[in-house]
């Protein structure tokens, strides 16, 4: 397969992977008769143009032009996805709310949001979620979660890293998996540069984001997701162990009250929830950018009416 996509060119490499991951395609089997599970038509259709490859509407309809950093804008949305004004803050923080509430709907309030009591377990860096005592093995350990929303791809077409092309979220996650469990360093400064292509010659030593959780036994989990919709391993066995401990059973509310025939088990359930909202924040963060005045809670964004 990787003959192939070099073929097409790293970018299209990467953007193959990356919409073949786990969960990817979830959004477009969610029903739209619940409120959690239902986009917008402009914030679908942007979200499906990206997945094929295809130019964006709401970035033509901006004359493409420059971004509010004066760069110049791609028709792809790769500039404005990855160098926004507005930044990673605001997806990021819209993603973590749902997660923690998936998870919330299992555990309760053991799932902790930025916790500020932090230190005892985390003082070097603060959790974006924490499980109380719900890390694998008991013994009274927690889940110590960082959640990454990255794109895979570039806002320099130059600057596409290869590697995403190759292996699932290998343009994403090496490098957070780095800030997050450290690297022990390997090889010597004179043995040149490290090769991804073969993980030989030199690596420096780096310390761990959560150097204290790790040395404490804590699991720490790099939950990373990329804006093309996969869910990274970690995350997927995150939801795998919340939908084993309600036996992946629906309760009669979900049942009632969000489910639909494509979503008859927990599992189905939140991976759809979670999806829908990840390319609702996609697309609201590329409209926004594109200069189409997208604000959440009704707006009228690149000629669409966004609903409330």
């Amino acid at each position: 397969m990787w003959n192939q996509c070099a073929a097409v060119g790293a970018r299209e490499a990467v953007r193959f992977v990356a919409v073949s991951q786990p969960h990817a395609g979830d959004f477009l089997n969610a029903i739209p008769m619940r409120a959690a599970y239902r986009m917008d038509t402009w914030q679908m259709k942007l979200s499906v143009q990206r997945r094929l490859g295809l130019p964006l509407d709401a970035a033509l309809a901006a004359n493409v032009g420059r971004s509010l950093k004066g760069k110049v804008q791609d028709a792809m949305g790769d500039q404005a996805i990855n160098d926004s004004v507005a930044g990673h803050a605001g997806r990021h923080k819209s993603l973590l709310e749902v997660l923690v509430r998936v998870l919330r709907e299992v555990w309760g309030a053991a799932v902790e949001m930025e916790p500020a009591n932090h230190l005892p377990y985390s003082n070097t860096y603060r959790p974006d979620l924490v499980g109380q005592r719900l890390a694998r093995g008991g013994g009274g350990k927690h889940i110590v979660g960082d959640l990454k929303f990255l794109d895979p791809l570039s806002s320099n077409p130059g600057s596409v890293d290869g590697r995403g092309g190759r292996v699932a979220f290998g343009s994403t996650q090496p490098g957070i998996h780095a800030k997050v469990f450290g690297l022990a360093q390997r090889g010597e400064k004179g043995d040149g540069n490290f090769d991804p292509a073969t993980g030989g010659k030199y690596v420096a030593r780096a310390e761990a984001d959560y150097s204290h959780s790790l040395s404490q036994g804590h699991e720490v989990m790099c939950l990373l997701f990329e804006t093309f919709g996969g869910f990274s391993p970690a995350v997927v066995r995150l939801l795998k162990r919340a939908a084993d401990a309600v036996g992946n059973q629906l309760s009669k509310v979900q049942y009632e009250q969000e489910a639909s025939w494509s979503t008859r088990n927990w599992l189905s359930l939140q991976s759809q929830r979670i999806s829908v909202a990840l390319h609702k924040e996609v697309a609201w963060a590329i409209a926004t950018e594109l200069g189409h005045g997208a604000v959440r809670g009704g707006a009228v964004v690149g000629g669409f009416a966004a609903a409330a």
